[in-house]
């Protein structure tokens, strides 16, 4: 087992302020791959407050099921693992578990062999990493208590992270809002229209020319204003 090249990446990952989010989950990835060589790898964030599940990475190309695949607490043995707050272990046969659910949009819910290790900060739990393999795939002793060892170093940078994500997702709402509050104004002034129609109008263009809403208002300012 390479341990310098785990120390290393590790060491780094701690000091995580020059990563953006999907940075972050790339590297954690590639952690737990040195020290678990499987196929699959696939990181969920819990948000404990709505008690749900949510795909936040995947060592393979998966950004459009990124944010998508949704679990609640409880649900499958992902959320099994949140629940109980323990590692599932299962060498073969995973996808006949009790507790699997099963999601057709990931190949990976037909492989053999899974491994569910929750994230956990001072809060509880905060997210799963899931690994998985094609063909059966014993999970030694060594290599769980390692994985396990790995979340507990990097729990609190992934909760502030994430946090830190969730926080710029809402500064971009707010943002975009602002914008088409403006060229709403715009429109309504210049075509003599009415709220509902300005906000219709924009949502059609950006449909029609498939923009989003906030890309469309800034055409707007840019032209009428």
């Amino acid at each position: 087992m390479p341990w310098i090249t785990i120390i290393n990446l590790l060491s780094d990952l701690v000091v995580f302020n020059h990563y953006n989010f999907n940075e972050f989950l790339q590297k954690l990835i590639k952690i737990v791959n040195q020290v678990v060589p499987v196929d699959a790898c696939l990181i969920y964030f819990y948000d404990r407050e709505k008690k749900v599940l949510t795909l936040a990475g995947s060592k393979r190309k998966r950004d459009e099921l990124l944010g998508h695949i949704t679990m609640r607490t409880g649900e499958g043995i992902t959320g099994w693992v949140v629940e109980h707050g323990e590692s599932v272990a299962i060498e073969r046969g995973a996808y006949k578990d009790s507790r699997f659910k099963f999601f057709k949009e990931l190949p990976e819910d037909k492989y053999e062999s899974f491994l569910s290790v929750p994230i956990v900060d001072e809060n509880g739990v905060a997210g799963v990493i899931n690994l998985q393999n094609k063909e059966p795939y014993l999970f030694t002793k060594e290599q769980i208590k390692i994985i396990e060892a790995i979340v507990k170093i990097i729990s609190s940078a992934f909760t502030k992270i994430v946090l830190e994500r969730k926080v710029g997702q809402l500064e971009d709402k707010l943002e975009a809002r602002k914008v088409i509050e403006e060229a709403k104004g715009i429109l309504m002034r210049t075509k003599r229209i009415n709220e509902d129609e300005a906000y219709h109008f924009l949502r059609k263009e950006a449909m029609t020319k498939r923009k989003s809403m906030k890309e469309m208002a800034e055409a707007v300012i840019l032209v009428m204003k």
